[in-house]
């Protein structure tokens, strides 16, 4: 194939991608279109109606896309992770419109610089207005609030709590001393990343590593690992990516978002290093006035209030709430500022102030309170109505049984005519024997290196082993597997490998599946050894109605009767394969000749995948 006179792309390649750019056009015109249909429904939303998310719906919806995008042959991963992308900024749009502020122009303030995790929050929350928004960056909360208790700034973003460092008490003390009310909420992921100068930089040559002070302190067991390298509080973590650029020191790192990375053009060394892989911080929307969101829409009222000190005032007071069947979502207490020993308390309750039930709750509670003001009533996106629904799976014609279901892992088809064939140790204790097992697996003829077992968390010669397994792997052309034992880590080690395995042990973790349907990634769904086949299909059918149909199953053996051994299930393995792909860990078999006859009769039976497991030697 030619190139241009130019030196360019090949005339193929350049046609391909002027035909790519129509794609994406025709996409965004898409796009477009269905923003301008939203904008229709709003209006009619507007005017009574239904509430504004149905569930029932989106979840009817979803499950519709993801079968036509099947038929197209696209992941149903992809197509619920952009379709939930999608109707979220479509019901923001309407939300906004509900409010009356879709097109005015708004300034908004966030702490931080750009690329802080604030600032990502507002940018998500402001996405579905058509007005002009202004992002500013202050330094602190208290100048922030003070901007828009003075009207510099329309609305700000104030983090409130974090799902792995708790409250931020700054925040309660600043909203009950200044007269702002709460508008709105977002919840903002939290991924920290470890940001350096140069990709090559080796973590054991870091000296100082800077960032927020509750970065750091969410990322301990990750910094415990780096003995000898000192850290530094910053006040913010954006900033502290720009403090190491320009300050060009190698042996200095930051925490902060893979966003403040790029912004500032500096390559990421680590992501997901938190403690807590599902981290989350609240933030609240604060304003100068009060603003009631729509009756419809699903609604929580924040509050902060004393008791009389006397015994039983708190119990009294709570007990008002309950009898009024308002569910408390949160209660807390802080020091009251210039009364030693008494206590302020924050609340949060389901509910909405148009409601004439929450109205007299209020007045009654208030009777039991020497202090109460109520900071706002605001659309919720903790409660359950608010989150996003799953695809409901529609009816599927009942597959033929001449044919094989087949998955996608990597550059492999799991479940066509070849078997396929994952090798690597049971154990390894330096960087040499994860380099000796890839080269091992390869010279067996194996497609995949098996790095799924539990040490892959642990760290060899100062780097985490799942880095080196994963640069083995890549180096030799072997797909990789890798264990999950938890929902982050689902998030953390995607990037990282072909194939998610999770273990039998594991097999109804409703958080584990939840995030495994989610990723982009192939998942090896084990089968505990107790249970049966319509158990084991029934939890990978979870994942599936998640959006992820890349579902292989692992059979690790059932327990023998009456001892704690295990044995292949031949006799299930036919009646699974009809669903999926069947990995058989023939690791279970003692030694080489019940392997070679246990592969045998795996792949009689309809085993598509087969696993050398500590044998892989």
């Amino acid at each position: 194939m030619s190139s241009d006179e130019s030196g360019g792309a090949p005339e193929g390649l350049a046609a391909l991608r002027a035909a790519l750019d129509g794609v994406d056009r025709s996409i965004l015109e898409g796009l477009a279109a269905r923003r301008d249909l939203v904008a229709r429904v709003g209006e009619l939303k507007a005017g009574g109606g239904k509430v504004v998310r149905d569930t029932e719906r989106e979840s009817a919806l979803l499950g519709k896309l993801v079968a036509v995008g099947e038929d197209l042959g696209l992941d149903p991963w992809l197509v619920t992770r952009v379709f939930h992308e999608i109707l979220e900024h479509s019901l923001r749009t309407q939300h906004a419109r509900l409010h009356g502020d879709g097109d005015r122009r708004r300034v908004v303030g966030f702490q931080g610089a750009e690329g802080a995790f604030s600032h990502a929050a507002a940018r998500r929350h402001y996405a579905g207005g058509e007005g002009d928004l202004e992002l500013r960056g202050y330094e602190g909360f208290r100048p922030m609030l003070e901007a828009v208790r003075d009207g510099v700034l329309d609305e700000a973003v104030l983090p409130i709590e974090n799902t792995t460092a708790g409250s931020i008490n700054e925040s309660y003390d600043l909203l009950a001393e200044l007269d702002l009310h709460v508008v709105g909420e977002v919840i903002q992921p939290v991924v920290h990343c470890l940001i350096g100068l140069a990709e090559d930089v080796a973590l054991g040559h870091l000296e100082c590593i800077v960032s927020h002070p509750v970065a750091l302190a969410q990322c301990r067991t990750f910094l415990s690992g780096l003995p000898g390298c000192r850290v530094e509080a910053f006040r913010d973590t954006a900033e502290a990516v720009s403090k190491i650029a320009s300050e060009g020191d190698p042996r200095q790192a930051a925490i902060a978002s893979e966003e403040a990375a790029r912004l500032r053009g500096l390559p990421v060394l680590r992501r997901g290093i938190q403690d807590q892989r599902e981290n989350y911080t609240r933030m609240m929307i604060v304003a100068r006035q009060a603003r009631l969101p729509d009756a419809r829409v699903p609604a929580k009222v924040s509050m902060v209030f004393a008791t009389r000190h006397e015994r039983g005032a708190l119990a009294r007071a709570i007990a008002i709430l309950a009898a009024a069947e308002l569910n408390l979502t949160k209660l807390e207490s802080r020091p009251r500022p210039g009364s030693p020993w008494e206590y302020r308390f924050y609340l949060d309750f389901q509910g909405h102030l148009g409601m004439p039930e929450v109205t007299a709750a209020l007045a009654a509670f208030a009777t039991e309170t020497s202090f109460l003001r109520v900071l706002g009533c605001y659309p919720a996106q903790t409660l359950q109505e608010a989150q996003p629904a799953r695809p409901r799976r529609v009816a599927l014609p009942v597959p033929d049984p001449t044919l094989t279901p087949k998955v996608r892992v990597g550059p492999i088809v799991v479940g066509d005519a070849e078997p396929d064939l994952f090798a690597g140790p049971a154990v390894v204790e330096s960087a040499a024997e994860v380099r000796e097992a890839a080269e091992q697996a390869a010279a067996l003829g194996a497609d995949g290196l098996w790095g799924a077992f539990l040490e892959v968390h642990r760290r060899v010669e100062g780097r985490l082993l799942v880095d080196l397994l994963h640069e083995a792997a890549s180096a030799r052309g072997l797909v990789l597997a890798l264990p999950v034992s938890h929902a982050g880590d689902v998030q953390a080690f995607a990037p990282r490998a072909d194939l998610l395995v999770i273990d039998g042990a594991r097999m109804e973790d409703a958080s584990l599946l939840r995030a495994a349907s989610r990723a982009d990634a192939a998942i090896a769904l084990g089968r505990a050894p107790s249970a049966d086949v319509a158990a084991w299909l029934a939890a990978a059918g979870q994942v599936r109605a998640g959006g992820n149909g890349r579902v292989i199953l692992l059979d690790q053996g059932v327990r023998a009767p009456g001892s704690d051994a295990r044995r292949l299930d031949l006799a299930g393995i036919p009646e699974a394969s009809a669903s999926a792909p069947v990995l058989v860990d023939l690791s279970v078999a003692s030694d080489a000749a019940r392997i070679r006859s246990a592969a045998e009769a795996a792949g009689a039976a309809g085993a598509v995948l087969r696993l050398e497991g500590a044998h892989g030697g």
